[in-house]
């Protein structure tokens, strides 16, 4: 199973930094949770899940972000039909300088084919005044 979802993740970073926010949306099931600086995300339907990425990927580009790799893979396998995946990502810039390393833990159902069906980023959620 983690080769299986070391190809996956590397398939959804290649789609992911193009921009292929339909292509992405078709590795996600749908309604989708997301998890972003400690607050739910809720993602009712497949346009939802298409709207979302699209706004995450333009951030990226806005960031200049050009590539991104997968710097660690810990798969928690959850029998032979779910897992926990946890991948630290390196996002690095044109020149290959490193813009961003974080943590996002993914919960996959599969495996004919694996498909996410939430995420959760390891933000550091800082409390409001």
């Amino acid at each position: 199973m983690p080769h299986d979802l070391a190809l996956l993740f590397q398939r959804y970073a290649e789609l992911y930094m193009a921009g292929d926010a339909e292509a992405v949306a078709d590795i996600y099931e749908a309604p989708f949770l997301a998890v972003r600086n400690g607050t739910p995300i809720p993602l009712p339907d497949r346009n939802a899940v298409v709207e979302h990425l699209a706004g995450v990927m333009a951030a990226y580009r806005e960031a200049g972000a050009a590539a991104a790799e997968i710097a660690e893979l810990d798969v928690l396998e959850q029998g032979d039909s779910a897992a926990v995946a946890t991948v630290r990502w390196h996002v690095r810039a044109p020149d290959s300088s490193l813009i961003r390393d974080f943590r996002t833990s993914y919960q996959l159902v599969g495996p004919a084919p694996w498909r996410i069906r939430s995420y959760v980023n390891h933000d550091r959620v800082r409390p409001t005044d």
